[in-house]
């Protein structure tokens, strides 16, 4: 998905919705912020493992990531 599609979809959503990220395991978090990165397809990825992962120069691919965690767990 895009930042345009992501746009798209979000304006058909009602407004006052909350936008959230799934947890670690169960329940889901509240976004926290984006971050913005690079990243590369893993193509060893296991089943478990992101389709991407982290790239350190900005030869990969432009990303957005919507990062959310639990505030209250510790």
């Amino acid at each position: 998905m895009t930042v345009a599609e992501l746009i798209i979809r979000l304006n058909q959503a009602p407004p006052n919705a909350k936008v959230i990220v799934r947890g670690y395991e169960n329940g889901y978090n509240d976004v926290i912020e984006l971050k913005s990165l690079f990243v590369r397809p893993n193509q060893e990825a296991n089943w478990y493992d992101g389709e991407y992962e982290k790239s350190e120069t900005t030869d990969g691919i432009e990303a957005i990531e919507i990062y959310g965690e639990n505030k209250i767990s510790e």
